[in-house]
């Protein structure tokens, strides 16, 4: 079985440095798996990187596209990857050991479509006691979606679609591409409302063919949290992105807008986040509903106002990238405030 490890990645050249070297230790031979480096919006830092272990690892491709999303990144090397199955992680994931061969495992099994497995926190500074409120689950399973976190035990299990996430998402190729691709993903900060519900579509997709979808505990990866994630700005700007994914979905269902949702209804989605949210401080609540409100607010804005966004959210995919990326914003030099190619956001 061929393999195909994608990482997009946007001017974090060392942290990828240390996912290229997690890859270098897979147990899975060499020679059964590709590694593409996609980097979209950015200044090609990673490709003196990819160029210096190209002799030691010729399954090392290195694509640069100057548009800013994640997106770009995803679609670019879906349009060159060989192999049968997609291993989709950031730029900020190490691999274990036995990540590759856990997935290869995994789709030995013809009917499985998806799989994820263990996404644990490797934190630089002690984690925030506030974000023990944001774990669900029970001890030994459980999640905390404010940082992309999952643990779900020793066994193999069915796994809900929606919590394939983009950290750690493994596809058949040929499904993914069935379904339409992914939709929009990170973008840098003065575009955050083009963002999307990114990898959560086309998982969803293929689910509904009929596809088993998977966790697997040896597919494990080790996520990078900085400390400046665990602050409270940094997780209002994360609630921002998940209103915006959200107000998009919604859209996408209607085809129309929506009537903003009052505050009560707004502090109802917030609970959702929270293991007990009658315990969790009042400060990390309201943060919740605030990034949650003026995510969807701003996209909602943009939606009646902008045509051009409108047919950006309401297109049927977005694979061809050239057609997609036609708005002004998302060109070269485009942006509302500053230059895109200053990061992902």
């Amino acid at each position: 079985m061929f393999l195909s490890v994608i990482i997009s990645t946007c001017n974090r050249p060392e942290s990828l440095a240390a996912g290229l070297d997690a890859l270098g230790r897979q147990s899975w031979p060499k020679d059964d798996f590709e590694i593409i480096v996609a980097e979209n919006g950015g200044t090609d830092g990673a490709r003196a990187l990819c160029s210096s272990i190209a002799d030691e690892r010729p399954g090392c491709r290195y694509i640069f596209d100057p548009r800013p999303g994640q997106l770009v990144g995803w679609h670019r090397a879906l349009e060159v990857a060989a192999g049968g199955i997609g291993c989709f992680i950031d730029d900020d994931v190490r691999p274990r050991p036995g990540w590759l061969e856990a997935i290869a495992e995994g789709f030995a099994d013809p009917a499985v479509g998806l799989l994820s497995g263990p996404i644990i926190g490797a934190y630089e500074d002690t984690p925030r006691p506030w974000l023990a409120h944001m774990r669900l689950g029970q001890p030994g399973s459980e999640t905390q979606p404010a940082l992309g976190l999952m643990e779900l035990g020793e066994e193999v299990r069915d796994l809900p679609a929606n919590f394939v996430w983009g950290s750690n998402f493994i596809a058949r190729l040929d499904l993914l591409r069935g379904a339409g691709g992914f939709h929009p993903g990170a973008m840098p900060g003065d575009l955050l409302h083009f963002y999307g519900d990114g990898e959560i579509a086309p998982a969803r997709a293929i689910a509904d063919a009929g596809h088993r979808v998977i966790y697997h505990p040896g597919a494990a990866v080790d996520h990078w949290i900085p400390a400046w994630r665990m602050e409270m700005a940094s997780l209002e700007k994360k609630f921002y992105t998940a209103g915006v994914a959200r107000s998009f979905q919604f859209l996408r269902q209607r085809r129309a807008a929506y009537e903003m949702p009052s505050d009560t209804e707004l502090a109802e989605i917030a609970k959702r986040y929270l293991r007990d949210p009658g315990a969790a401080p009042d400060a990390l609540r309201q943060t919740i509903e605030q990034g949650l409100k003026d995510g969807i607010a701003d996209h909602l804005r943009h939606f009646q106002e902008d045509a051009g966004f409108r047919q950006w959210v309401l297109r049927e995919d977005y694979l061809d990238l050239d057609m997609c990326y036609d708005h002004p914003d998302l060109r070269p030099g485009g942006g509302a405030g500053g230059d895109w190619r200053a990061g992902t956001g």
